[in-house]
């Protein structure tokens, strides 16, 4: 699953441009009045406003000191910048510039703070992967322009948020670019990246080292909607399906322009004139781009090959998980037997000793009976000719019947003779009674 999802982040890449140089103000804040040009050339702005200028080139030692990007600025300003390089999140390159420009009595300036990235997921199977992925709970460009504000500014006090003047048309590039990458990402079959801007300036005011200054902060938060593959583990013989999950990821950058306080307005198009004259240079975001395409080929590569693992792996992983279950399943069988054949057992001696107490009891109800015979001097009888039995006076050794002994109707006969025989001497017939125990 790894796998797969760093493939889905080199192709986002490729979508978006490979370099991760990014610029927070350099794009112009239109006229506030359509009819009004004073924003529309930077270079005679900065001129008017400040005098003579100079152009500043900035160069890159990790790319053998080649020259980065190139800024104008008042020939008289102080100017220190430089290119910031790291880990990124995901395995791609972290780049972006960062400088500042200010008069010599400091009460002016411009400043472009470094970019910043962090992400947000609530299902931990969506985090992305990485050593250099900052976990922060989303907040609008507003709120984070006031958290800016009181941490780096002393004692800023603001005086109004409101959207930046180009935030439109940035809307409508990032709309158009979120439609090219949903046709990318639909004939992979895959969900797309969605990217939503959220551009606001912020002006305030502060007291710093006895100057009263006043700012424009302008802050780009840009929301990315990142899809993320991953095999959701189930147990049992299948243990899991692959599916998709989402995580944010929130780019910040942040420019500001400021001014002693009641000058902004009068300095202000010369201050987004400085930030407007940005160049970056050409052979350098070519080299750039090389470099992360150099790492996101490794990556590919590398995942490539470890999805060819993956898949071996994922075989031997269902085989083992397989065979365990049916190993589990024989085993429930094997208990599940030796359970009933104890319960038939146990069942079966049971009933031996069930008919061994009806056994018992019978055998002492036949004592009792026959004690109770010798109380009342009679005997138990059976008909050996019919099996059936009956007690009557035992006070004679020989007994007859003429019938059924059950029947109102049959005579008894008894004798203490043993060779006496009704039959002979009455001429009836009659069976002699054999006397037995109960």
């Amino acid at each position: 699953m790894k796998a797969k999802w760093i493939i889905i982040s080199a192709a986002v890449v490729a979508g978006l441009g490979l370099t991760e140089l990014h610029l927070s103000g350099q794009s112009n804040e239109p006229p506030r009045q359509q009819s009004t040009p004073a924003y529309t050339d930077p270079q005679a702005n900065i001129q008017r406003i400040f005098g003579p200028t100079k152009q500043i080139e900035v160069r890159d030692p990790f790319f053998n000191n080649m020259v980065a990007y190139t800024i104008t600025i008042p020939k008289d300003w102080f100017f220190e910048g430089t290119v910031l390089h790291g880990p990124g999140c995901m395995g791609l390159l972290y780049q972006s510039i960062a400088f500042r420009a200010y008069s010599p009595d400091a009460s002016s300036g411009v400043q472009v703070m470094p970019r910043q990235e962090f992400y947000y997921w609530e299902d931990p199977n969506a985090r992305p992967l990485g050593a250099a992925c900052k976990f922060y709970a989303p907040m609008s460009s507003t709120d984070f322009a006031a958290m800016f504000a009181y941490r780096m500014r002393p004692n800023a006090q603001i005086e109004r948020s409101e959207p930046t003047l180009d935030v439109e048309q940035a809307r409508a590039n990032f709309e158009r670019n979120n439609e090219d990458l949903a046709r990318s990402a639909s004939q992979l079959r895959m969900p797309s990246v969605q990217s939503y801007p959220d551009f606001t300036r912020t002006r305030i005011h502060y007291d710093w080292e006895g100057y009263q200054e006043e700012e424009w902060l302008r802050v780009e938060m840009v929301y990315n909607d990142m899809p993320k593959s991953v095999f959701i583990y189930n147990g049992g013989p299948n243990p899991g399906h692959a599916a998709w999950r989402h995580f944010l990821k929130i780019s910040s950058a942040v420019s500001s322009r400021r001014a002693p306080r009641g000058k902004l307005d009068d300095y202000d198009p010369a201050l987004v004139g400085i930030l407007n004259t940005v160049q970056l240079n050409p052979q350098f975001v070519q080299a750039s781009n090389q470099q992360q395409q150099a790492l996101t080929n490794s990556i590919v590569h590398s995942i490539q090959n470890q999805m060819i693992v993956d898949r071996q792996n994922s075989k031997v992983f269902m085989d083992a998980m397989t065979a365990q279950h049916n190993a589990f399943m024989a085993s429930q069988n094997r208990q599940f037997n030796q359970h009933q054949s104890e319960m038939a057992g146990q069942m079966n001696r049971q009933d031996a000793e069930t008919q061994r107490f009806i056994g018992q009891m019978n055998a002492s109800t036949a004592r009792t009976r026959d004690y109770q015979d010798i109380l009342l001097d009679q005997q138990y009888y059976v008909n050996p000719q019919t099996g059936e039995t009956a007690t009557v006076s035992g006070r004679m050794m020989h007994t007859w019947a003429n019938g059924p002994l059950n029947s109102n109707a049959t005579s008894i006969v008894q004798s203490p003779n043993p060779n006496f025989n009704p039959n002979g001497v009455l001429g009836y017939d009659y069976n002699q009674l054999m006397p037995i125990h109960h």
